[in-house]
């Protein structure tokens, strides 16, 4: 668990030989305020960008430097940019075309989106004015952990996500096209009477698949669920479909659109009548429809006489299979699909019943996360194989005791508790990496910290491993994903105040 184990910043001590290497010694640690991978959808790198301070000015300015590399550490530009002290960076993504930050100034009472293309040159900046009520419920949405504030649209634009005061709380979505497109805004109804939110899960170049959520108050225990799919290039709503406790209670967490424009819904299936917030599923499933909303087909899968009877043992040779939480879903140029996750279950906390017992507030229990797992479906979603790779435990208090525990990994992945880094995917789509930093315990010697990547190759699912250290002394690591089949290394030097960066080639053929 990334986050809870101070593993932000790490060191490779077992790398390959061949390596690609960069100073950046006008850049040090106070002074960056982001840095990230240029990524496309496949999680590709095309490069990388580095947000930095540069100079305080007068009458509360200050000066900021954009810098932009190629995948192959290269200088593409570097440009500056001028902003208020209060202006704090909440987002930024990048869509093959553009990079985009999104700004929130809350003296201002504004949210500022600011573009540079892959050149370095500024775009026109677009301003929302922004009241007290919608900072505190953006806050609050973020914080939940179902909330995407910024999302690029491959090759044609972004969406930004926010938050409206309509009565109650709404929400708006705003396309900012980068490919000469239409702008639109798609929001929620004027003078609603319910606290309604949106959560785009799946943009593309066809359409916004987004999970719109509506209650009676803040403190309700009970959520109205519906799908949106929505035109990319237009902003008109195609089909909305809701899946409501009565008849379908549903959770859905992956969608995606198929070669032959068919989109395909993935989550997990409950009993007619349960509440999605506290109960657990029956089952997964993927219910493929058209883009007018027609179901094509509905699979779904069981946890208990399908899933368990194929689970694999655990790493502690037991067979309950607790939950699973899924990251990704692939599919391969074979039409199979892969999905990848992590087993977890919901457990008391030590630390959460001592700290109630001194009369401390906090959750009791924790989600204890184990192996990394790799479920296979062929082209019609009927499963195939299930394979689980050991991986030491990481442990995440549970932000409520209550919620169903997979609430609960819904909202602890925004806070880093799993320790799936990322998926990449080749052009042939015939293979793909699945990365995770594991915390190995290990008998008789130090215990070790690895970078553990999954492969699919033609068919055949392999894992290799490169080991890490947590930073110590003067020297601080940080690893970001690069091009395929690497891994980039920043290292900070506190004392010489210099920035070095180098691109290391993983030992995965």
């Amino acid at each position: 668990m990334k986050n809870i184990l101070g593993l932000a910043f790490l060191c490779l001590f077992s790398i390959a030989i061949s390596a690609q290497q960069k100073a950046l010694n006008e850049i040090t640690s106070f002074k960056i305020k982001n840095s990230g991978p240029l990524m496309d959808k496949n999680n590709d790198v095309d490069g990388y960008y580095f947000y930095y301070q540069v100079d305080k000015l007068k009458k509360g300015k200050r000066e900021y430097a954009i810098k932009m590399l190629d995948n192959n550490l290269n200088d593409i530009a570097t440009k500056s940019y001028i902003d208020d002290k209060n202006t704090v960076l909440a987002n930024s993504k990048f869509n093959n075309q553009q990079l985009m930050f999104a700004m929130v100034n809350v003296k201002e009472r504004q949210y500022k989106l600011v573009s540079f293309d892959r050149q370095g040159n500024q775009g026109k900046d677009i301003v929302i004015p922004v009241n007290k009520k919608e900072l505190k419920w953006l806050s609050y949405m973020v914080k939940s952990g179902s909330f995407n504030l910024l999302l690029p649209v491959d090759n044609k634009g972004f969406l930004f996500n926010y938050v409206r005061d309509n009565k109650k709380i709404g929400y708006g979505l705003k396309y900012i096209p980068t490919d000469g497109g239409t702008a639109w805004d798609f929001n929620s109804p004027d003078e609603i009477k319910e606290i309604m939110s949106i959560n785009p899960i799946e943009v593309n170049e066809e359409v916004v698949v987004a999970i719109e959520t509506s209650k009676k108050s803040l403190m309700s225990q009970t959520l109205k669920f519906k799908v949106l799919v929505i035109d990319i290039k237009t902003g008109k709503l195609l089909f909305e479909k809701e899946y409501d406790r009565e008849n379908n209670p549903r959770l859905i967490t992956n969608a995606f659109l198929t070669d032959d424009k068919e989109l395909v819904l993935l989550g997990e299936y409950f009993e007619k009548g349960d509440n999605v917030i506290k109960a657990k599923s029956e089952g997964i499933f993927a219910e493929v429809t058209t883009l007018d909303g027609k179901t094509i087909s509905d699979s779904k899968v069981s946890w208990e006489n399908e899933i368990d009877k194929m689970m694999p043992a655990d790493s502690d040779g037991k067979k309950k299979r607790g939950y699973v939480y899924f990251h990704d879903i692939i599919r391969t140029q074979t039409g199979s699909y892969y999905c990848v996750g992590e087993r977890f279950r919901k457990t008391a906390s030590g630390m959460g019943i001592a700290a109630a017992a001194l009369g401390g507030g906090g959750s009791v229990t924790q989600l204890t996360i184990t192996d990394a797992v790799i479920f296979e479906f062929d082209s019609s979603f009927k499963l195939k194989d299930i394979t689980n790779y050991k991986k030491g435990k990481s442990r995440a208090p549970s932000l409520t005791d209550f919620g169903s525990p997979q609430l609960n990994a819904h909202a602890l992945k925004s806070y880093g508790a799993f320790d799936y880094e990322f998926t990449q995917i080749d052009t042939d789509r015939d293979r793909f990496y699945a990365t995770f930093i594991d915390y190995e315990r290990l008998k008789g010697e130090k215990n070790k910290l690895a970078f553990k990547s999954i492969m699919y190759n033609e068919g055949t699912l392999s894992e290799d491993k490169i080991y890490l250290q947590r930073s110590k002394g003067k020297i601080s690591y940080r690893v970001l994903p690069a091009k395929l089949g690497h891994v980039m290394l920043l290292e900070y030097n506190r004392k010489e105040k210099t920035l070095d960066i180098h691109l290391e080639k993983l030992n995965i053929e």
